[in-house]
């Protein structure tokens, strides 16, 4: 199977997707020139000027068949100076946005609560879950199935409004994670360092406050991808005004006149518990002795493992050890008792036409899983 090409991701009607990962990978891994790379990139930018569908991209410049293994691109070659760095924020805009968001549920002491607003609590905890588990991991960092342009804005937006920034700086830091995990180089490795820095103390470390453009040629080709990436709390802060007005002016929570009560269940509650969702499985699904708790049905190169109990809070995120084996599936629990909701999710949108192309994990290495599982 093989890819596309850096900058032919998307073809007829916009469909884009699982090709544009393939085809990251060999531009940068094969060492092309950069005056090569910049051509790609002009390219794309010339065909990508309006939010229409793109159409494929010359040949001559971007167009190549790789490995579907190797849908993972490495560190860009280029120099900082010639590099495309995109800078928003800095670690202590991220450390107080944390801190304020962690106060902010000291409010369900102060609000009132209904059933209503506990329904739509849950109902954004797994929206919000799925935005990171479906969109940003399986989709931008691993090109994991196929979509539309429109719905792939969707999914950018929707995975900023989390605030947990844009979709190429967590595509970029999740493939740096994928090259060395659990080695020297590894952001967020508790094997290497602290479970709190592994948790979130990574997120505020120097090397990653700043988007790489060029670790993700497949996604940056994209301009309002780049400007999701770049202005992402935007997006936080018009679901925190969405969520007052809709609160306040609408019965929808129980009543109106509920607009402080929304924005601390159904926003901030919802919000932060996602985000803890992402931090515990790079936290904890990594290192430790296989048993009751965690397994660890393949070898893989790192120390992941799979923690069975927390993969359906983490929408089927926790299956990590499998993940690892075989990071471009579309589904992270292998088996059918590995329960996987996102995999659920994606395989109903893909019924409704809106996602395609879900790649599936062979055979060969569900049969590795499987001896595992009998030795």
């Amino acid at each position: 199977e093989g890819g596309t090409g850096v900058c032919a991701g998307s073809g007829p009607g916009g469909r884009i997707g699982a090709g544009a990962g393939g085809a990251a990978q060999a531009a940068i891994n094969a060492g092309k020139a950069i005056t090569n790379r910049r051509r790609c990139s002009n390219t794309a930018k010339a065909s990508s000027r309006t939010f229409g569908p793109a159409g494929p991209a010359p040949e001559d410049h971007c167009s190549m068949d790789v490995p579907t293994e190797a849908m993972m691109p490495h560190e860009s070659t280029l120099t900082p100076d010639e590099a495309r760095i995109q800078r928003t924020e800095g670690a202590r805009v991220i450390a107080a946005r944390f801190v304020i968001a962690h106060l902010a549920l000291l409010g369900v002491f102060f609000v009132p609560f209904t059933w209503q607003l506990g329904v739509a609590a849950f109902l954004s905890y797994v929206s919000r879950t799925f935005v990171i588990e479906g969109g940003v991991h399986r989709y931008f960092s691993h090109r994991s199935y196929k979509t539309s342009r429109a719905f792939q804005f969707l999914l950018a937006a929707a995975a900023a409004s989390n605030g947990q920034r844009g979709a190429i700086w967590w595509a970029v830091t999740h493939r740096r994670h994928h090259r060395h995990s659990d080695q020297p180089g590894d952001l967020h490795s508790p094997v290497r360092g602290s479970v709190w820095h592994a948790y979130f103390g990574w997120l505020i470390d120097d090397e990653v406050l700043a988007t790489n453009l060029d670790e993700a040629p497949d996604l940056a080709r994209y301009p309002e991808l780049v400007w999701v990436n770049k202005h992402h709390y935007v997006f936080t802060l018009a679901g925190l005004v969405g969520t007052f007005i809709v609160g306040q002016y609408t019965p929808l929570f129980g009543a109106t006149g509920m607009g402080w009560a929304a924005v601390v269940w159904v926003f901030f509650v919802a919000m932060v518990a996602s985000q803890h969702m992402a931090y515990a499985v790079n936290a904890f699904a990594h290192g430790g002795r296989p048993g009751l708790w965690r397994a660890r049905p393949y070898a893989t190169k790192d120390e992941s493992t799979n923690l069975w109990w927390w993969a359906l809070p983490s929408l089927g995120g926790a299956w990590h050890n499998n993940h690892h084996r075989y990071m471009n599936a579309a589904r992270a629990g292998f088996h059918r008792w590995q329960f996987d909701p996102t995999y659920w999710i994606l395989r109903a949108l893909e019924r409704l036409g809106i996602v395609w192309d879900l790649h599936e994990v062979p055979e060969a290495v569900l049969q590795e899983g499987r001896r595992a599982d009998r030795a």
